[in-house]
Parts: C-alpha cells; sequence; structure tokens
C-alpha cells in the first residue's frame, strides 16, 4: 500500500517515498516520473540551480500557509484559555533571514504575545512535497499531543501543551491545525562549539532526564495516540504507515523489538518490490534487508522480549535540546515522533552524542562523550541504564541500517554495514562485492530476489 499516489496525471503508480517527493516542482513522482527524461527540476548535483529553487519553493509554502492561518481566530482561541488577557499572533511572513527562528524541518511556529509579557507557540505543520497526506499528518499531531500531555506528569522540562485543533475539527477557523504550547526560554544546543565541560554539564542534566523517564514505564511497544489517556497505538511516523481509500494503516503496537524490527523490514521489502523505496538500487537493497531480517533475532534475543518499556524521543540530534547561557537545559522539544521501546533502545546514547566519523566508520567502541554518560548514570543509580549506553553500538548500527538512504550516502552505509557485520561477527571481514557475491547466492531462491531478477531489476547495481 502507498502513502501517495503519483501526482501526474492518469498515473495510478505510488509514488517513491522520499526521493520521489520533490519540494521545488511540489509533487509526488512514481518511479517512472522520477526520471530525468520526465523530472526537469534540478538536484543537489547542481547546486547552481537546485538552492535557488529550493528557495523559492521554501518561499511559496510560507507565503501560501500564512495566507491560510486566520490569526484573530487563533487569537480568540489562545484568549480564550487566559480570559481578561489580550494577545496578538504574528503574521507569518518569508524572511530569508530570520526563516529559521521560526521554521524548522517539519513545523512552522507563529508567536502568540500576551499583554502581560507571557509568550506562546502556535506549533503548525509544514505543507509541501516532503509531508505526508493528511490521515497521517493529524494521526503524529495527536500522537505528539498525547505525548506532551505525558509528559506533564514526569520531571522533565518539556513544552506545556495548553490547547489544540486539527484542521478539519468542527469550530476550528484558524484554518490550518495548530497547536498551542509554551515558548521555552533558550536557544537550540550547538554541541559543536560547546566546551568540554559544557559538554558535562549537558549530559549530567541529560542522564538526570533518562532516570527520571525510566520511573515510568510504559506496557508496550508503539505510540500514544489519544489525548486524554496513555494509550499505546501503532508507530506514529511516516515510514511506518501506508493509506487506503483515506484512511491511515500504521505498523504497530508490539510486545517487543524483534516484532517491531520483524515488521519494519517485511515492510521495507515489500516497498522495494513496489517501486516506493530504492528504485535506483533495488536488488542491492533487497539483499542487505533480507540479510537485516535473518539478524534481527541476535540483536533483539527472545530472552529480551520482557524488558520494561519506556518513552523514546526518537530524534535526539542535539537541536530537540534548549539551553541557556550557562548550558542549563530549559526544555527537551520536538516530541513528534516519539514512541515507547525497550530500555536498550529508549536509553541508548542520544545521538548528539556521537562520534561520527568514526561511527559511519563502522567503529564498534562508543564515544567519550557516550562514555561519560554511562559514568553519569551509574554514579546516580541508573546501572541497566548505563548498560544500555555501553553495549548500545551494535543496536546503533542495526538501527541506521533499516532504510537507511544509501543513494545519497552509500560510503556511510557501507561503513556502517561493515561494522554491523563484525559487531555479529557474520562476513565481517567481507568487503562489499565480496559480502554482494555471497547473498546472492544465499537468497537465490527467495521470491523478491527471483522478481526483481525478472523484472531487470538486478542491472542497477550501488557501486
Amino acid at each position: 500500500m502507498p502513502l501517495w499516489h503519483c501526482s501526474i496525471e492518469d498515473c495510478h503508480n505510488p509514488s517513491v517515498r522520499v526521493t520521489g517527493d520533490c519540494t521545488i516542482c511540489n509533487r509526488h513522482l512514481c518511479y517512472e516520473h522520477l526520471k530525468p527524461t520526465f523530472h526537469k527540476c534540478p538536484t543537489l548535483d547542481d547546486e547552481e540551480d537546485y538552492y535557488p529553487a529550493y528557495a523559492n519553493a521554501e518561499q511559496k509554502e510560507i507565503e501560501t500557509l500564512g495566507q491560510k492561518i486566520n490569526n484573530a481566530a487563533l487569537e480568540a482561541h489562545a484568549m480564550a484559555l487566559r480570559p481578561g488577557i489580550l494577545c496578538h499572533a504574528s503574521p507569518l511572513r518569508f524572511d530569508k533571514h530570520t526563516k529559521h527562528e521560526v521554521m524548522g524541518g517539519m513545523n512552522i511556529h507563529v508567536n502568540v504575545e500576551f499583554q502581560d509579557g507571557v509568550t506562546w507557540l502556535a506549533r503548525i505543520r509544514r505543507s509541501n512535497a516532503t509531508s505526508p497526506p493528511p490521515v497521517v499528518r493529524d494521526y503524529i499531531i495527536l500522537s505528539e499531543i498525547a505525548t506532551l500531555q505525558f509528559l506533564e506528569n514526569v520531571n522533565v522540562p518539556t513544552p506545556r501543551l495548553l490547547g489544540y485543533a486539527l484542521k478539519t475539527d468542527e469550530g476550528n477557523n484558524v484554518g490550518v491545525g495548530y497547536m498551542l504550547i509554551e515558548k521555552h526560554p533558550g536557544k537550540p544546543l550547538d554541541w559543536a562549539r560547546a566546551t568540554e565541560d559544557q559538554k558535562h554539564r549537558i549530559i549530567d542534566q541529560l542522564a538526570d532526564h533518562a532516570i527520571e523517564l525510566s520511573k515510568h514505564p510504559l506496557d508496550k511497544i508503539g505510540s500514544f495516540n489519544r489525548p486524554g489517556d496513555e494509550h499505546i497505538g501503532p508507530i506514529a511516523r511516516e515510514e511506518f504507515s501506508d493509506v487506503t481509500d483515506g484512511a491511515i494503516h500504521a505498523l504497530g503496537p508490539f510486545t517487543s523489538m524483534q516484532e517491531y524490527y520483524i515488521g519494519h523490514l517485511h515492510d521495507i521489502l515489500d516497498r522495494i518490490l513496489t517501486r516506493q523505496l530504492y528504485t535506483h538500487h533495488p536488488l542491492d537493497a533487497y539483499l542487505i534487508h533480507r540479510f537485516l531480517l535473518d539478524l534481527t533475532e541476535r540483536f533483539w534475543p527472545v530472552e529480551e522480549e520482557n524488558e520494561k518499556i519506556y518513552l523514546n524521543h526518537a530524534d535526539d540530534k542535539g537541536d530537540h535540546v534548549l539551553v541557556d547561557d550557562d548550558y542549563t537545559i530549559t526544555g527537551i522539544i520536538d516530541w513528534e515522533w516519539a514512541f515507547s521501546a525497550p530500555c536498550a533502545l529508549s536509553f541508548n546514547s542520544p545521538l548528539v552524542l556521537l562520534d561520527l566519523g568514526g561511527f559511519y566508520a563502522g567503529d564498534p567502541a562508543i564515544s567519550s562523550a557516550e562514555s561519560y554518560l554511562a559514568d553519569a548514570l551509574e554514579r546516580k543509580g541508573g546501572i541497566e541504564l548505563a548498560e544500555s549506553v555501553k553495549g548500545g553500538r551494535k543496536r546503533r548500527f542495526f538501527e541506521f541500517c533499516c532504510g537507511y538512504d544509501m543513494y545519497t550516502d552509500w560510503e556511510g552505509f557501507k561503513g556502517l554495514f561493515e561494522g554491523l557485520r563484525r559487531c555479529v561477527d557474520v562476513y565481517g571481514e567481507l568487503e562489499w562485492e565480496d559480502w554482494r557475491e555471497i547473498a546472492l547466492e544465499r537468497y537465490e531462491e527467495d521470491e523478491g530476489v527471483l522478481q526483481l531478477v525478472v523484472d531487470g531489476q538486478e542491472d542497477v547495481v550501488v557501486r
């Protein structure tokens, strides 16, 4: 099942996920119409043309969204939540110099300023070719709302949810779906510019947050999906979702990470065969993910299936942390992809702490920052959490290899894939070409491999 169908008239093919979403022409394209003989938009290989075209598309997106927002209705909702205090919602306008203050990869933020000095944010989903269908968008919004409600009872600095409305809600005159949340002070963490002492200060606080979250176990793997209670439902993320006849079909919830990855990998394999993923190198991608499917039990063995489950941020690259000038964390933001998972995943080290050079080279050793986090957790009594960090590298390799963008970063993928194989001592000594030859032999009777060979897709090989 697809997420989108091709935007070209009378074409009923599923669009290619991610690489088929063109923000410049704002279309979803199938494998046929994505070919350069049809799709003429500039690519990153042509930077001189690409960046101006991308900037123009971005400006058009923001201006179009700004025209949809009824600021008076937004102000009326905010003032109803704080009776008697006037407020002003800043008009959304495109300004290339300040756009990064209001716009992220998935959301736009509009300041709602009250007369008494209090400022809220209206958090509004962006709308372009990379955005999910409305039914998926709304499911993710509801999940983030329910997650923020859960976090109100957890001693971690997160934005307080004050109000919300989906675009289609009766009585929503704002014109778009939105959340009203507290605006936290501080600025996004710039990890690269922080001193060693400042990094240690941040890590100590992250350790405190992890220990606090570990006091709030959950009952299954999935995403909060019902505002007002702590019900865990299917995963709220685009790559776990399909849409049929306007209805969302998402994977989950799960009782184990083994079940989670088996379901996820089967979905990836099916999407390769239906030309929704890896259309530039389908056979190689299929072999890789078929191999990962075989390795799932090694990374998530049955004896670990009864682990306790906890909330996992899932996008902890560093810009989700707000800090003040003293490197005190003032807020943890951007919870739209949060889901619950076992300790070994939820309390693995945040992505911001990885030594990316070593990680992408396949180095199995954790970084000095990760080691400091493990030590901090142990000092604070989080022994099991510290073990998740110390032994987390092999699972991080596995996580990254599943669904990785091999087209734009083949060399990075090869390092990760080699590191993964070395961690479990399965063909770890082989170069890519040698592993591929063995994999072709190993899976020569696999129905998916046979289909790709019959379709003539085996000739497109990543090098």
